[in-house]
């Protein structure tokens, strides 16, 4: 059974059992805890409400936050190229494709990731080692929201 999760008034996970409760919630909940844009590439780190550990199956902790990485298919290329990890999703692995996913346990960790996520790509675009016309746009400190 898949564990769906709202956010307490303090921001923790709960796990909720009644379905259109956490589906109610989950439509008017704002889940980003970080978005940050570098020209067109976006950093978006959300809380995803379901447990994607298999956690019940497992008997591990549940997996409730995501950092993703969005941009044109040459940009993800490059920066997997440039990564010391494959941080593409299961789908991508098994059937192909390029993307950057990260998926954490606690809010904390999601917060680290995003912030290293965010760090990583500012380096790269620091060091031209992404392509010219991406150009960072403002202030492109990591937007983490408490």
């Amino acid at each position: 059974m898949i564990g769906h999760y709202i956010l307490n008034e303090q921001g923790e996970p709960v796990l909720e059992p009644d379905f259109m409760k956490y589906a109610r919630w989950f439509e008017a909940a704002e889940r980003h805890i970080g978005n940050t844009w570098f020209g067109d590439i976006r950093v978006s780190t959300v809380f995803l409400g379901i447990d994607h550990s298999f956690s019940s199956v497992e008997g591990g902790s549940p997996v409730l936050w995501e950092t993703m990485v969005f941009a044109d298919e040459a940009i993800l290329t490059r920066l997997m190229e440039l990564s010391e990890t494959d941080d593409r999703s299961i789908l991508a692995q098994f059937f192909g494709g390029i993307d950057i996913q990260k998926r954490y346990s606690s809010r904390k960790a999601a917060e680290e990731g995003h912030q290293l996520m965010c760090i990583f790509i500012a380096t790269c675009l620091a060091k031209g080692l992404l392509r010219e016309s991406v150009e960072a746009e403002g202030e492109n400190s990591c937007d983490l929201k408490k």
